[in-house]
């Protein structure tokens, strides 16, 4: 096996270990109820169903908020559930196209079920914490930066804006009611904690050269506009708590163990190649890792 398809496995098995259900969606009801959340048909679809077709959905829809997903993923079923019931009716369960893809779906949940099951257990606290340690004593720590800004569109905007702070205009005010910056205006223009190449290089060399407290005495211009920069704090970078990087680091450990036990399955198996055609691959093909 090319380890272009060996990779290609394990990512399509590691779906049962990077995708679990929603815990947003699991709080909102208790984990030992199943209720029913629809009827189609006198047929009951239930709460379990809805995390199942969640867990399908993959990562980015598990994201979104509960209010938001829920009815789409409701629907969704409901309309599926119509449509198989027709299917039913009509004998499509027994047709031999149906029943192949069947086959091949069945395969495929067996396989993530099996590695799952080999997998999961070894994922340990231990094991994340020691992942942990390792990439830590690799992180550099970089300088960083914490400043507010207000941008502005015009050159004349902003020489106004920084004539009203030296008047003694409270800088995060300002930013809520001027900056064009509507992501960073709510909270004050503030930006967070940001290394140099995070942001566009006037920006970040104007931030980066000035002190803690100071406020820029003159428009710094961008391809976004005119900035007006406060610098609240600097630091060095250090890695992030270990809570906040578990659930990558137990997905990586996942991902490797998935290479291993497919590699070790693989070692031990008898593999016969053919060509699209149906004749024998050649060895150099079939031998490929």
């Amino acid at each position: 096996m090319s380890k272009k398809i060996l990779l290609a496995t394990a990512a399509l098995l590691s779906l049962a270990i990077a995708a679990p259900s929603s815990p947003a969606l699991a709080a909102t009801a208790p984990a030992s109820s199943d209720p029913v959340v629809a009827r189609v048909n006198g047929e009951e679809l239930h709460r379990s169903d809805v995390m199942r077709e969640l867990q399908m959905a993959g990562p980015q829809m598990q994201q979104l908020p509960p209010a938001m997903i829920y009815p789409q993923i409701l629907q969704k079923m409901i309309a599926t559930k119509i449509v198989s019931q027709k299917g039913y009716a009509a004998g499509m369960q027994n047709d031999p196209d149906v029943k192949s893809k069947v086959k091949d779906l069945e395969d495929q949940i067996v396989a993530e079920s099996f590695v799952n099951k080999q997998v999961q257990p070894k994922i340990t606290d231990a094991k994340i914490k020691e992942r942990y340690d390792q990439l830590s004593a690799k992180f550099k720590p970089q300088d960083e930066v914490r400043a507010r800004h207000i941008l502005v569109k015009t050159e004349a905007e902003a020489l106004d804006v920084i004539k009203q702070l030296k008047g003694g205009a409270d800088f995060a005010k300002l930013a809520e009611e001027k900056s064009k910056d509507t992501g960073s205006a709510k909270q004050g223009g503030d930006l967070g904690y940001f290394v140099h190449d995070a942001m566009v290089k006037p920006f970040a060399d104007a931030a980066f050269g000035m002190k803690v407290g100071e406020i820029s005495d003159k428009p710094i211009k961008t391809e976004f506009g005119y900035h007006i920069i406060k610098v609240e704090d600097k630091r060095k970078s250090s890695p992030p708590p270990i809570a906040e990087v578990k659930d990558q680091i137990a997905s990586q450990i996942g991902q490797e163990l998935i290479n291993d036990e497919v590699k070790s399955l693989e070692a031990n198996a008898k593999i016969e190649k053919f060509n699209i055609d149906g004749t024998p691959m050649a060895a150099s093909t079939t031998d490929a890792k």
